[in-house]
């Protein structure tokens, strides 16, 4: 007949291999949060080796032989401290899963309960070890057999403490995690204190050990099945803000697609006003905590019939239904986000605004992905206009979409076939006459006619075969310098414009190198030109590029500067070689622009730095600038861009007139 205490010495040794043996298969494999898979198989090898000693400890109680007495006090000593220790990693788990994050940083959601628990699991394991001297918590008789000292309750009541906070925790939060979820978790503390219950008034069971092994098995299932349904979920959700990603919204649409009710609602897709100057002033890491507060904001305004997604940077879209449009819209007019600074724990408020382009579903048999390319079409016509905050597209805006559509397929057949080539504008010596660099712009000659390059440089920004063109230019540019230097013609310094957008990839540097080295033309005869305007990538990302630029023998130089609000700070945190005076400065004549150009000016010279005037036309304009002592100008005052055969006869006779120089 099996007797009850077989029965519970089987089960703990069950249990405890049962962990032992399902960790491996969590340890393998993928988790979208690394931090959670270690709690998990912290939680479940703690578990299965408090088991274990448990299951130890029956089998050696009252054991005579001097090792058997050794082991028997190590293994009681471990089944204390482990269990104080589960608590720590049970903790774990309940804020990854509701909060995604353990920390204790000052903006960290019940950061005091989390902290009166660790300092719960502190106390716990000093009492712990403070009890093997003073049989506080047990003691063993002349036979060597265990028993509970005068404050064994204190041992069983301080896990149960710290529990009980987690779950305070859990039920305040209990919207962020399902019901299953809830159960699963509070079963932690409601089992084991049943367990303990019945086994502190009735001495010799291990309910309480084994209870909190099946609690733990519990969150082990389902912790593997959620992260399996986490990993589908991944592959919809932007990581930062929690949001629907743009695979995300697109399946939501498409599944709503081919019925009547898709159009009660309205694609609403916006960005952030301004949001690279919050970079700028709060530094990234805030940005981005108030980006995902914000997400947090906006999700509570979104019904569970709709659905709200982070396209990529600071652009979102929403599919919200029309009776609710206007106050969707209204909202996103003004909204205010608390965020707790990430070095000082500060609290503070940034009130953010949005552009926003909005397509009124008016057809169930179009795919998501054009529904989302509607509305950013009429987000791109709200950006490019300085009035308008909201746009609503029209019969004009997708006759524009479908005209984009056909220069996109365009511009790719033009990459492929050669039609994008250079033109080169020289920049004049003032104080010579003589050309002493160019710049290579970007032409496109497509169907026998030259393209202005506003038709195809936005649309190539936009869709990143930007990246491409740069790198084709530069090639480009460094043949024709090859010729040139074959033909024993003098080369000035020729600087190519590479996007910002070409940031994204971190071997830029090299591909430049690549391209020019491979040409066999001197690295010094290639000048990378950067725009201060585009603002997607942080300035350390920038500084990191141009130091790398440096570090290969290349010069640098800066395009509009003066044109955003990050331009002193540019100069402070990289080492241009040129800056190029925003065209604005020299097209107004006002006393205002003439006195801070007068203060660029006089900053690049102490900095050592060139300077580059764009963009001069008039005779007045040459004569203010050498005045102001910028000697290097670049214009129609001296030449419009021009194609390869005449930058030949150019740098033939590199010298302009010396009347219209001095006129």
């Amino acid at each position: 007949m099996i007797d009850g205490y077989s029965v519970q010495l089987a089960f703990l040794l069950f249990e405890a291999a049962l962990c032992f043996v399902l960790t491996p298969l969590y340890i393998v494999g993928k988790d979208p949060l690394r931090v959670r898979k270690t709690a998990i198989v912290c939680l479940n090898l703690t578990c299965g080796v408090m088991l274990l000693c448990e299951y130890l400890f029956y089998v050696y109680d009252g054991s005579k032989g001097a090792t058997e007495i050794t082991i028997m006090h190590f293994i009681n000593f471990s089944t204390y401290a482990l269990v104080v220790l589960l608590l720590f990693f049970y903790a774990m788990l309940v804020f990854l899963k509701l909060f995604g994050r353990f920390d204790f940083k000052k903006d960290m959601p019940c950061r005091n309960r989390l902290i009166a628990v660790c300092a719960i699991v502190a106390v716990g394991l000093i009492l712990v070890v403070v009890s093997q001297f003073t049989n506080m918590y047990y003691y063993f008789d002349e036979n060597n057999f265990y028993h509970r000292g005068p404050l064994y309750p204190i041992a069983a009541l301080l896990p149960i403490a710290g529990a009980i906070l987690v779950c305070t925790v859990i039920i305040n939060h209990r919207a962020n995690i399902t019901f299953v979820q809830r159960l699963v978790l509070i079963s932690y503390l409601v089992l084991p204190l049943l367990g303990e219950v019945i086994q502190f008034l009735f001495f010799g069971n291990s309910l309480m050990s084994m209870l909190i092994g099946f609690s733990v098995l519990l969150m082990f299932f389902e912790s593997f099945i959620d992260k399996e349904k986490e990993i589908v979920r991944a592959t919809k959700t932007e990581v930062r803000t929690g949001l629907a990603n743009e695979h995300g919204c697109i399946e939501w649409l498409n599944n709503m697609k081919g019925r009547e009710d898709i159009k009660k609602y309205a694609a609403v897709f916006f960005d952030l006003r301004k949001f690279s100057d919050i970079n700028r002033f709060y530094g990234i890491e805030n940005g981005n905590r108030i980006l995902a507060n914000f997400s947090n904001i906006i999700q509570g305004k979104i019904e569970k019939d709709e659905i709200v997604g982070r396209q990529f940077g600071n652009q979102f879209v929403a599919i919200v239904k029309n009776s609710k449009l206007d106050e969707f819209l209204s909202f996103l007019d003004e909204v205010e986000v608390p965020f707790a600074d990430s070095d000082t724990g500060v609290e503070n408020k940034v009130t953010l605004s949005s552009r926003i382009g909005v397509y009124d579903i008016d057809r169930s048999d179009l795919d998501g992905e054009d529904i989302l390319v509607f509305a950013a079409q009429a987000l791109i016509i709200a950006k490019s206009k300085d009035n308008d905050e909201i746009v609503w597209l029209t019969k004009e805006i997708l006759d524009s979409l479908a005209e984009r559509k056909k220069l996109e397929s365009d511009i790719k057949f033009g990459l492929k076939n050669g039609e994008f080539i250079p033109y080169y504008q020289p920049k004049v010596n003032i104080k010579t006459g003589k050309i002493c660099g160019l710049e290579a712009l970007s032409r496109w000659m497509h169907e026998g006619a030259l393209q202005s390059p506003g038709t195809f440089i936005p649309i190539m920004e936009a869709n990143d075969t930007i990246r491409r063109l740069d790198l084709l230019i530069l090639k480009s540019v460094c043949e024709n310098i090859a010729g040139w230097l074959k033909e024993g013609i003098e080369v000035p310094v020729c600087s190519v414009n590479f996007s910002r957008r070409n940031l994204a990839d971190p071997e830029l540097a090299q591909k430049i190198d690549s391209v020019v080295t491979t040409s066999g033309i001197p690295k010094e005869l290639i000048e990378i030109e950067v725009t201060e305007t585009a603002d997607e990538f942080s300035i350390s990302i920038l500084r990191d590029f141009v130091g790398e630029l440096h570090k290969l023998g290349y010069k640098v130089s800066i395009d509009d500067f003066g044109s955003a609000s990050s331009s002193l700070t540019l100069l402070r945190e990289i080492d241009f070689d040129t800056i190029k005076i925003d065209k604005g400065f020299v097209d107004n004549s006002k006393k205002r622009d003439l006195s801070i150009l007068s203060y660029i000016v006089k900053i690049a010279r102490e900095i050592d730095t060139n300077i580059v005037a764009e963009g001069v036309e008039q005779k007045l304009q040459v004569d203010t600038l050498n005045k102001l002592g910028v000697a290097v100008i670049q214009g129609y005052y001296f030449d419009r861009p021009l194609p390869k055969d005449d930058i030949d006869n150019r740098l033939h006779d590199p010298y302009y007139a010396i009347d219209q120089v001095n006129a």
